[in-house]
């Protein structure tokens, strides 16, 4: 079996709105120096494999990229960086239907991506703690035109799409208003969700000192953690995309008395994530797509994928292997399998 190399495309970054939200001016998403996972010492019993056949007519390449799609607000109207309620549920609906099943960010840092066998992976993240994510209505239940709402909804009828995502909030927002942020925290957390670090003020990170920086980053995780007892909070996603002038402050860093450490550093934009096998993951610079129409969001490339000319990720059903066609065995980093068994076909 023959198959094309998944690339990462420097051309298709999208162009993005200056501190709007978010967002900055154009980010780009390659990865700079691949980063290993950290390996585990226990090694994962290997379940009996399918067979050869079975992996061609499933196209298996647990090599391919990965979209972690970003979302904002979900609004009645689309606009930028505002994805439509018809067109969430309509991004719902056509993952559904090509095959993507939502998994967390853990799971691909892990290397722990358990799905059936022709299933492909998509992450979904939430930033900002926008109040059109998590609503309740004046009865304590779900508003069923929120972003958890629409979701929960969706998965009654398809129930092996459940609302999996990562939530990088502002914790003083807390999805508005702000007496309800630890009980929507805690909601997201039992219903299998993450939470990440935005900062406290969403500011930009190149513009502060190390010591602002680090202040901004602990003491988000000491607020969500304030919260929500508990939580754990070990990746970031950037504000507006924006790295602080000392990169190093981005995996750790303490602030009086106050730490944090992350194993994950999300962007803004602007192409899909490449699998943790590949020698291209670097997890301390992970590329989001934004959900919307524009120019390299998400409907630009779901269609990519879907032409071919990207490579996605297709899980061969065990989660204690890897397997690969042939083709990109040269392409793979050994060290990121934590504990998985690599399969070559």
């Amino acid at each position: 079996m023959q198959t094309k190399l998944p690339t990462i495309v420097a051309a298709g970054v999208m162009a993005l709105t200056a501190f709007t939200g978010c967002h900055r001016g154009t980010v780009p998403a390659t990865t700079d120096t691949p980063t290993a996972l950290t390996p585990i010492k226990k090694t994962r019993a290997v379940a009996p494999s399918v067979s050869v056949e079975e992996l061609q007519k499933a196209k298996v390449n647990e090599a391919g990229v990965i979209p972690i799609l970003e979302y904002h607000d979900v609004l009645p109207k689309e606009r930028s960086m505002v994805r439509s309620v018809d067109n969430f549920k309509h991004d719902l609906q056509r993952l559904y239907e090509e095959g993507y099943r939502p998994v967390l960010l853990r799971d691909l840092l892990d290397n722990k991506i358990d799905l059936p066998i022709g299933m492909a992976p998509v992450v979904f993240t939430f930033d900002d703690a926008r109040a059109s994510q998590f609503r309740y209505l004046s009865d304590g239940s779900i508003d069923p035109t929120c972003a958890i709402g629409m979701w929960q909804e969706f998965a009654k009828t398809h129930p092996d799409f459940p609302v999996k995502a990562t939530f990088y909030v502002l914790p003083d927002s807390g999805f508005g208003p702000a007496e309800f942020a630890g009980k929507k925290l805690k909601a997201l957390l039992a219903m299998g969700c993450e939470i990440g670090n935005h900062t406290v003020k969403h500011l930009a990170l190149s513009r502060l000192s190390d010591d602002v920086v680090q202040e901004e980053l602990a003491m988000c995780v000491a607020k969500i953690e304030k919260l929500a007892p508990g939580t754990k909070v070990d990746t970031v996603a950037l504000p507006m995309g924006i790295s602080p002038k000392n990169k190093k402050l981005l995996a750790s860093g303490s602030w009086h008395g106050m730490t944090y450490s992350n194993r994950a550093v999300l962007l803004v934009g602007a192409n899909p994530a490449p699998a943790p096998i590949s020698k291209r993951f670097n997890p301390m610079r992970l590329p989001r797509i934004q959900g919307g129409e524009m120019d390299s969001g998400s409907t630009f490339w779901l269609d990519r994928i879907k032409n071919g000319d990207q490579g996605r990720y297709i899980s061969d059903g065990d989660p204690n292997t890897v397997t690969i066609p042939s083709s990109l065995e040269s392409k793979t980093d050994k060290s990121h399998l934590n504990g998985a068994t690599l399969r070559v076909y």
